[in-house]
């Protein structure tokens, strides 16, 4: 049975932003968080679907912090799907490989540029996962709990929540009331776009979000 080591995995983005007050409040409003959650099962590229928005979160603006930054990702190179694709930075260097090998059914591995494995899935009926030095395996299930129409993702104790709005699948923390944007999945020219906050890096979810993010997009069960 494959597995990953539990050590703590290097962040790819350097910790170079300045403080912001809504990582406090990220902090504080996380341990009010209400457990609500999200399929998908609706959402495609062109945001078509009965239920592309979402009656909480979707139905709210954008919060925003003038000072905060966005850095886009991407899903690209796909062989000839997601399941073996990269993932490239904001610079277009190459950060992750997914790699699903034929040669060793019933696994997924996305790995960092320097060839270190970040996360593992196995896909049985019910899928598990493990991320290095973040996540013990367990089912994909527990970790992005469905519940409802949206999904609850817990990483270092703090809880966001998956939720989609119009074309995109956005990732929240904070009461459904006041949220904060964190995260935004988007389809564009045959890639997958992944824009992250600087608030979003600097808490170091990047391995996380990039790991759920292939899950969200990877068309299988996941439950």
């Amino acid at each position: 049975m494959l597995s990953l080591s539990a050590v703590s995995s290097n962040h790819l983005v350097p910790r170079s932003f300045s403080f912001s007050p809504f990582l406090f409040l990220i902090r504080k409003a996380s341990s009010n968080v209400m457990h609500m959650n999200h399929p998908f099962g609706s959402w495609t590229e062109s945001g078509q679907g009965g239920s592309s928005v979402s009656p909480t979160f979707g139905a709210l603006p954008y919060p925003s912090d003038p000072t905060c930054s966005y850095s886009s990702f991407y899903f690209s190179s796909f062989h000839p799907d997601v399941m073996n694709c990269v993932v490239v930075g904001p610079q277009g260097q190459q950060l992750y490989q997914v790699v699903t090998d034929k040669d060793v059914p019933g696994y997924t591995v996305i790995k960092k540029a320097d060839g270190s494995n970040i996360s593992l899935i196995e896909w049985k009926s019910r899928p598990l996962i493990e991320i290095r030095g973040l996540l013990s395996k367990q089912p994909v299930g527990t970790w992005l709990g469905l519940s409802g129409d949206k999904r609850a993702m817990t990483v270092r104790d703090i809880e966001y929540n998956w939720a989609p709005r119009g074309k995109s699948i956005n990732m929240y923390v904070g009461v459904p009331k006041n949220p904060i944007l964190l995260v935004k999945i988007t389809r564009k020219n045959g890639a997958i776009q992944l824009d992250m906050s600087s608030d979003a890096i600097q808490l170091g979810l990047l391995d996380s979000v990039v790991t759920a993010a292939f899950l969200l997009q990877c068309g299988r069960n996941i439950d």
